[in-house]
């Protein structure tokens, strides 16, 4: 099998010929991270996400567009080019992506770069419309003229995180209460309950080997989509496990039973947000509703910390709405060159609406 590329070993970097070159001491990683922290970024759009990302799943090493402003890096979107469209590097496991920019008009300007650097379709995907650089790259792809679309992908649940842990429970259905506080007593009836979290690199690799191992029972491992299922999934996780931990943001939980881990959270706390990446419970005790039991220690902590959300991630599935009915909307953006080809991709993928009347909206 042949190698991976290396994933930060970017090609085709695109700099504004007028920008003056960073220090030398400080690499593009470093400067990505510190722009990263001034817009108060999702870990997904962090340069040790990607960089996971790639060496799990990508074929060929990405292109990283570059905004800078007076030597300072403002603008980051890393694409991979393939046959057919130029993608971000994403796919099933990324909850988000979208241009890293310091404001509007550097998310525009990094449209007009993608334009006239990479040429052809573009697909980025999972992106929020919400977001105002979102709605100014879109707008800059219109006036490019490119022809641009965008697709609803999913509904991501969230609690956003306002007043007491008591009072938002008691806006909850008087049954979920009622069955979370049964499954809790019934739990603490059959021994001693604990909840443990791993946020350090110290006794990492065992504390994933039994994340994996409840995240791929059940269900998941007949379907196919287990991180144990492939081995790039596991590779992935694990690099982006130890980045988090390294950084001070990984947040693995388990619920025990008598010291036996029944169920798990992989979660990365970045900028007041705890985000819940996957999870799992051991089937044997699916009585006593350890994923439940244990979602609701994680909201308990967001609440007691004071933090601004839990998402949830993923689709709106029905156990993610019993605590909240609050989602934020991801979608797909395609942009074709005005030409006969692009025409007809656009109409391949069907009558949508341009996408700024979707950005619009709110």
């Amino acid at each position: 099998m042949a190698a991976r590329p290396d994933p930060m070993r970017f090609q085709n970097v695109a700099i504004p010929a007028t920008a003056t070159p960073s220090a030398p001491e400080r690499t593009q990683h470093q400067e990505w991270d510190e722009l990263a922290d001034r817009v108060a970024a999702p870990p997904f759009l962090r340069p040790g996400w990607i960089e996971a990302w790639c060496r799990a799943y990508a074929k060929a090493a990405p292109t990283v567009l570059e905004v800078r402003r007076g030597g300072e890096l403002a603008g980051v979107l890393p694409v991979i080019r393939r046959r057919r469209a130029t993608a971000g590097p994403t796919n099933s496991h990324t909850p988000l992506f979208g241009p890293l920019a310091a404001d509007e008009e550097v998310a525009a300007e990094l449209a007009g770069r993608a334009v006239a650097e990479l040429g052809g379709a573009l697909v980025l995907e999972p992106v929020d419309p919400a977001h105002p650089a979102t709605a100014a790259f879109a707008d800059a792809l219109l006036e490019s003229g490119r022809l641009t679309l965008a697709e609803s992908l999913r509904k991501a649940p969230y609690v956003a995180v306002e007043g007491s842990f008591d009072d938002y429970l008691k806006e909850l259905s008087k049954n979920h209460r009622k069955q979370v506080a049964r499954r809790r007593r019934r739990l603490e009836e059959a021994g001693h309950v604990t909840v443990e979290i791993q946020t350090s690199p110290h006794g990492l690799a065992s504390a994933l080997e039994d994340f994996v191992q409840l995240e791929s029972s059940g269900w998941k491992r007949g379907s196919g989509t287990a991180i144990a299922s492939r081995r790039a999934n596991r590779d992935f996780y694990t690099e982006v496990a130890r980045w988090a931990a390294e950084r001070g943001s990984l947040r693995l939980s388990f619920l025990a039973l008598d010291g036996r881990p029944i169920a798990a959270e992989l979660g990365l706390e970045e900028g007041g947000v705890l985000y819940a990446l996957k999870g799992g419970f051991d089937p044997a005790y699916s009585g006593f509703g350890p994923g439940q039991l244990l979602t609701h220690e994680s909201l308990s902590r967001c609440f007691a910390a004071g933090l601004e959300s839990y998402e949830f991630l993923g689709r709106d599935e029905g156990y993610k709405l019993a605590w909240t009915s609050a989602t934020r909307e991801r979608v797909r953006l395609r942009a074709f060159p005005r030409t006969l080809g692009g025409r007809v991709s656009r109409q391949a993928h069907g009558r949508l609406r341009p996408l700024w009347l979707r950005l619009r909206r709110a």
